[in-house]
Order: C-alpha cells, then structure tokens, then sequence
C-alpha cells in the first residue's frame, strides 16, 4: 500500500511538472509572438505601404500640375 502512494504522488508531480513546463512555454510562446506584433507594426509606421506611396505620388503630380506648371515660362 505505501508503494502505491508513492506512485501515485510521483505521477502527481509528474504531471504537475509537465503542466508548469506546459505554461512556462506558451507564455514564452505568446510573448515572442506580442514581440514579433509589435516590432512589425512600429516597422510599418516608418515604412508606408505601396498604396499610401500611391497616392502620394498622384496628389504630387495634380498639385504639380494645377500650381506649379502654369506658372513656369512657356515659349
């Protein structure tokens, strides 16, 4: 009967053992990938996405050409 206890306790600590290792790794999992979030999204704010660089470019080129053209000399 003792043995049986003592299996039973060590498989109890086993399995509790398990689990913590278990926690300890999907915290670490889960603050790696709010890590990885926010240095992506603080990237992006310094580098503008292809369609902001879009119409940029075209606001750019109606003001150039409504403000700026008519104004150069012209033969």
């Amino acid at each position: 009967m003792p043995f049986d206890d003592y299996q039973r306790e060590s498989s109890r600590r086993i399995d509790h053992q398990r689990e913590m290792v278990r926690r300890s790794t999907d915290e670490s999992s889960r603050r790696r990938d709010r890590e990885e979030w926010r240095a992506r999204r603080n990237g992006d704010e310094d580098d503008l996405s292809l369609g902001t660089r879009v119409i940029l470019a075209v606001v750019a080129l109606v003001v150039f050409f409504l403000v700026v053209y008519p104004q150069l000399p012209h033969r």
